[in-house]
């Protein structure tokens, strides 16, 4: 389905932007922006993880054509996933939106890196 790969576009990039924004954010201050609008807003923090298992769920049932119909588009689903489950560790820790860590960083230009080649190559079925 095109709906749920743009979506999973728009939530690779905005993940990476905010896992991203510590290292990078004084030299591209979108990065700072997208983070503190993140942060400011509690309903926000818990949203975002929700709707990133829910495109999960879509991007292993409804691939974007020619993919298999059960396995779909398996890697960006696994870094939504992953993506999913640091926002929800950031939310259980006590220090709220500290991103700085050596995982979040490396999670963040894994985040890029497969929403960049699943934009560049949508039909080919990466496993």
């Amino acid at each position: 389905m095109v709906q749920v790969y743009f979506l999973s576009e728009i939530y690779l990039l905005i993940s990476a932007m905010i896992f991203l924004a510590d290292r990078h954010g004084m030299n591209v201050i979108i990065l700072l922006n997208v983070r503190s609008y993140y942060l400011s807003g509690r309903r926000r923090q818990i949203a975002f993880p929700v709707a990133g298992v829910v495109l999960t769920l879509g991007l292993l049932f409804f691939p974007i054509q020619p993919g298999p119909v059960v396995i779909g588009d398996l890697l960006p689903a696994v870094c939504v996933l992953s993506c999913v489950f640091n926002y929800t560790l950031a939310l259980s820790s006590s220090v709220s939106g500290n991103y700085s860590s050596m995982r979040d960083r490396l999670l963040g230009w894994a985040a890029l890196f497969v929403g960049i080649i699943h934009f560049l190559f949508p039909a080919i079925v990466i496993l």
